[in-house]
């Protein structure tokens, strides 16, 4: 326990340290603020001294600070340093007075600008008058980002808190962001979280107690403090907190004076106007403290055994950000996805072949992807120039991942012999640690040698595939895309032979899909068993948005104002692989033009929309009304499966959607799978999620868009959403959508290739994890063991699983329980010519 010697007058410590030995009181002077495992000697004899009746009001020195908000991030590292400095000259100025911050990103900033600064920042610490509490380079959005990038969050900033400043945070902390997610408390634990500090939604928004165990879907559990009011509250406000700002039983509330959003920590007025309070004996007593004192104290207090246990989610507040900005959402989720399967091939080519796992540039581009998953900047509330700013570093994340597949996967393919290879190969590597049938397209000759076109695909093994020659996407067509779905390893590779002569019979289409012939879309999607799922054709649906870019104040965006009108309809291909019809539709000074791509053998549809925009506050819906009576509505969620209400209410989802319900006395489900698109709504059983929301860029309420306006609108111009939509006889879980939805985002990865020598085969399999419900969030190398390998699972049925994981690169042969929701890291460690140990380790790799 951290010694909070902020809470104690300097009469008080002289009098203690006499009470205590030198061994305890240099211990816990030592201690790092921020760890909660025991209680602080003094703070317990204090208690002892001071025990009355009277409430404890903990005052938390405190100021937010948006990284970047309505100003560009450069201006927030600039107000990083004008606030710390003031902070640290209130704790020299005011006996007893403490400071709380979070956001590792913040304290990065200090360290190379101003290590004199930073040094006083450890003292400080180490004194126990500054608290670190949250970690994470940020303070995210906490709907959007993927469950491993939570993770990351915490490994990264929770790491860098342990380096630099000494400290083991177990408070999470996350005031000002726009909803919480439902598995945030599987996470936080697992990553070594005991705690947990939020402001939103308020009062109005959710009712909720000010204390209370927040649960995960695992039953993991963390003790939650709700901000009362605001937090960053003037001192005026306290007279009323003093009646309003407990939790019912217990005598001690926490109360976070300072400025903010823009920084400027507690200022002078703020500390005099205490001072004089303090003296007021109708008042709790009002203590200048931290976070970790305070849940001490609620520790100890004989109303903690009764505290309530809320679970789900914590929503909602402005709804509209879980649209905001689409392409700023889209650039999250690519980078999010490439620097996991660069870290998967990574890791494939150093147990092949020993070659260097990147691990500083991988670490270096996830604190670029975390940074910008700041709650406003994610949640597309921020500045124009802010996401020029994003585009620049999420940017760089890709670039990182991307350079990093491409030149590990040529290396790979290099050591593949070759040698008989009479034209040319196309080396296919499958990221995800399941076998599964993949898609690959890429820009090739259809008739190289000029003696006989390419016909198909052959493999080592016998299997020949059959491909089709598609478009270029350019208006100058010397290339054509070869395309092909192909059988791959589990997180592997295999290689075919660009082959001549007689194609081999592609698989029929399967019947379950019906073009519309008359409108726009779909006008039948029936399961395997031949039950039609739709109550009329799947379409397009246009709502006035004139609320503010948040949203705030608006439950359901359903003021219907019309539908975009079909031009034209066109096969434009219609080949053994891929069948594609375009339908092309106009809405006011808009184009939307869609392809529904049909796929042999496939039981799904690819929707993919081109969109070129040009309205103001306006959305644009993809609707999907099914025939499923009894509908409930299944949404993925960072940590969870969450089931919820079919109520019309806009909720946040990130990579599919789903309506179960009845047919008949069976159970059937309809999915849409996305890769880019995190809004919905479900009424019933209509299904719409957003494709685009037209709002002006931080237009916050009462603020309203100037006549005379030559600011910038949000979505505007050439916009791409990819979905695919799948209809199946049973409930949701047992249509694999996660996997699906990996399906979707993960293409085959390719190298084109030509004879040479090699040393290895032409298939090989890195990691296999099975069963279906079992989730892969990660596959790297350790931060903190030389040559260990980080497997990170989770179940997704609810059930409990055994998991079987297979790998002869790694030496594993393994099965791992798996409790129902249950998040595991597991540490493999490679030993030489024996099965591989496995060990379990928390989120941060320890």
């Amino acid at each position: 326990m951290a010694l909070v010697l902020c809470n104690l007058h300097g009469e008080q410590v002289s009098q203690l340290r006499d009470k205590v030995s030198r061994r305890d009181f240099l211990i816990q002077g030592a201690a790092s603020v921020g760890t909660i495992a025991a209680a602080s000697v003094f703070t317990r004899e204090a208690g002892a001294q001071d025990a009355t009746k009277r409430k404890v009001l903990h005052i938390i020195g405190y100021s937010h600070i948006d990284a970047a908000w309505l100003w560009p991030w450069r201006d927030g590292a600039d107000t990083v340093l004008t606030t710390f400095l003031s902070a640290l000259n209130r704790i020299t100025e005011t006996p007893g007075f403490c400071y709380s911050h979070s956001s590792s990103a913040h304290y990065r900033w200090v360290e190379r600008a101003d290590p004199a600064m930073f040094a006083e920042i450890q003292q400080r610490i180490r004194e126990g008058r500054w608290e670190v509490v949250g970690g994470w380079p940020v303070e995210p959005d906490c709907n959007i980002p993927s469950t491993e990038s939570f993770v990351r969050h915490a490994l990264y900033g929770k790491r860098y808190c342990q380096h630099a400043l000494g400290v083991d945070v177990k408070i999470g902390f996350n005031p000002d962001s726009f909803g919480h997610a439902a598995g945030l408390p599987t996470i936080l634990k697992r990553a070594g979280y005991g705690y947990y500090v939020f402001m939103r939604p308020q009062e109005h928004e959710m009712k909720l107690p000010l204390l209370f165990w927040w649960e995960g879907p695992d039953g993991s559990r963390i003790l939650v403090c709700r901000i009362w009011r605001s937090y960053d509250s003037d001192a005026g406000l306290i007279r009323e907190a003093a009646s309003a700002d407990f939790a019912s039983g217990f005598d001690h509330g926490a109360f976070f004076l300072g400025v903010g959003d823009h920084g400027g920590a507690v200022t002078k007025q703020q500390i005099r106007e205490l001072l004089d309070m303090q003296k007021d004996p109708a008042l709790p007593e009002l203590r200048f403290s931290t976070m970790s004192e305070f849940f001490r104290q609620v520790e100890a207090s004989s109303a903690f055994a009764s505290l309530p246990v809320i679970k789900g989610e914590l929503q909602h507040h402005a709804r509209g950000c879980y649209s905001a900005h689409g392409e700023g959402k889209y650039l999250n989720r690519r980078a999010e996805r490439w620097l996991n399967e660069a870290e998967t091939i990574s890791v494939a080519a150093n147990l092949s072949f020993g070659r260097a796992y990147p691990g500083e540039q991988f670490a270096e581009a996830w604190w670029k992807v975390l940074f910008c998953q700041f709650h406003d900047m994610m949640a597309g509330t921020s500045l124009y120039s802010d996401y020029q700013d994003v585009r620049d570093s999420v940017g760089y994340a890709c670039e990182v991942a991307q350079s990093s597949k491409v030149e590990t996967l040529e290396a790979m393919a290099r050591r593949v012999d070759l040698s008989n290879v009479e034209e040319g190969v196309v080396f296919l590597f499958n990221p995800l640690p399941w076998k599964r049938k993949a898609l690959v397209e890429y820009y090739t000759g259809s008739n190289p040698s000029g003696n006989a076109p390419i016909t198909h695909l052959k493999s080592k093994d016998g299997v020949r595939v059959p491909v089709q020659w598609r478009p270029s996407a350019s208006m100058t067509p010397f290339f054509p895309r070869l395309s092909a779905w192909v059988e791959l390893p589990a997180c592997g590779y295999k290689v075919f032979e660009l082959a001549h002569g007689e194609a081999p019979l592609a698989e029929p289409y399967k019947a379950f899909v019906t073009t519309s012939e008359t409108g726009f879309g779909i006008s039948s999607l029936k399961a395997e068993d031949g039950t039609e799922m739709l109550a009329g054709p799947l379409g397009l649906v246009v709502i006035s948005d004139t609320s503010d870019t948040w949203a705030h104040g608006i439950n359901q965006f359903r003021q219907e104002v019309g539908r975009p009108a079909l031009v034209s309809s066109s096969v434009i291909e219609n080949g053994p692989i891929t069948r594609i019809t375009r339908h092309r539709a106009r809405w006011q000074q808009s184009e939307i033009v869609l392809d529904i791509a049909q796929f042999a053998g496939m039981d799904f549809v690819e929707l993919r929309f081109v969109i070129d925009w040009r309205e103001h506050e306006q959305i644009l819906k993809l609707e999907i009304l099914t025939k499923l009576a009894e509908s409930k509505f299944f949404a993925k969620v960072p940590g969870q499966i969450l089931e919820r209400k079919t109520n019309g209410e806009e909720e946040p989802y990130q990579d599919w959607g789903a309506v179960q319900g009845k047919i008949g006395n069976g159970d059937y489900t309809v999915a849409l799978l996305n890769n880019s698109t995190y809004s919905y709504d479900c009424l019933d059983g209509l299904f719409r999620t957003v494709l685009i929301r037209s709002a002006p860029f931080a237009r916050h309420n009462p603020g309203q868009v100037p006549h005379n306006d030559n600011n910038a609108w949000q979505d505007q111009g050439r916009q791409e959403r990819t979905f695919w939509l799948l209809a199946g006889k049973g409930q949701c879980v047992d249509l694999d959508l996660d996997r699906r939805a990996e399906e979707l985002q993960t293409p085959a990865e390719y190298v084109m290739d030509s004879a040479h020598q090699g040393t290895e085969g032409w298939e090989q399999s890195f990691l296999e994890v099975m069963p279906s419900n079992v989730w892969v969030l990660a596959l790297k190398k350790a931060e903190n063991v030389q040559g260990g390998n980080v497997l990170r699972i989770q179940d997704r049925s609810g059930k409990t699983t055994k998991v079987v994981m297979r790998s002869v690169p790694l030496g594993l042969e393994h099965t791992v329980d798996l409790g129902a929701w249950e998040l595991k890291t597991l540490l493999i460690k490679s030993v030489k010519g024996r099965r591989a140990e496995i060990s379990e380790v928390s989120l941060l790799e320890t």
